[in-house]
């Protein structure tokens, strides 16, 4: 595998995923969604993912509302909605061992926090792939990967898995399998495994999290060749 030539599209991925998942009052708010779903669908890496490249690509043209409604309801309604820190998701409360590696990573390079424009802590999901998109940009591989390794693949499977089973997400259910699948991707481009830290807990029928997400891919899948 060429990954340098690969660089720039994963960046553009990770771009895109940031955007997804941070909240911002700026006008320009997901401005460049279509466009960026249009180029990730031209270098997919799983023809599966046409279906969900298809529904987002037609709704990010002029129903931009959609995202933003959907992303209040799931990210940032008071009862039941999904943490978006990777603090939270790995060990239950904020500012914990995921934000202190994150910060570890970031004194390594020249990137640093704009705190006028993101207000949110460095361990934030959106913030982690906003960075790794600039890591990738800017050629800092072992720095990508310690990021990838130590923070983002510790518990991103758990941050999916809370998207598809929330019955609020439908546009972000569509972002979650591609998600997945570039989260797997990703996994191979680093030499790393898939984490097994919670394995144990249980998700709907007693199936543990791995297992539940993996038939949730396979469904996906199966749809996507039947179409």
């Amino acid at each position: 595998m060429d990954l340098e030539k690969l660089r720039l599209a994963r960046s553009l991925y990770y771009q895109c995923f940031g955007e997804l998942f941070v909240f911002s009052f700026s006008k320009q708010r997901l401005a460049f969604l279509n466009d960026y779903l249009k180029m990730m669908k031209e270098t997919s890496f799983d023809e599966n993912l046409i279906n969900s490249f298809d529904i987002l690509i037609e709704n990010s043209k002029t129903k931009l509302n959609l995202f933003f409604n959907e992303y209040e309801n799931l990210f940032l309604s008071l009862k039941n909605s999904i943490p978006i820190t990777f603090s939270y998701i790995e060990e239950g409360f904020e500012n914990s061992r995921a934000l202190i590696c994150v910060r570890e990573i970031l004194i390594k390079s020249k990137i640093r926090r704009n705190e006028k424009f993101f207000k949110e802590s460095e361990d934030h999901i959106g913030f982690c792939f906003f960075l790794m998109s600039e890591f990738l940009k800017q050629e800092e591989n072992i720095l990508a990967k310690e990021l990838f390794e130590k923070v983002i693949n510790q518990s991103i499977d758990e941050f999916i898995i809370l998207i598809l089973e929330n019955e609020e997400a439908k546009l972000y259910k569509e972002v979650a399998y591609i998600l997945s699948a570039f989260i797997e991707f990703e996994r191979s481009c680093f030499g790393l495994g898939k984490n097994t830290r919670n394995t144990t807990k249980k998700v709907q029928n007693d199936l543990s999290r791995s297992e539940f997400l993996r038939r949730e891919v396979n469904k996906k899948r199966r749809l996507g060749e039947k179409s």
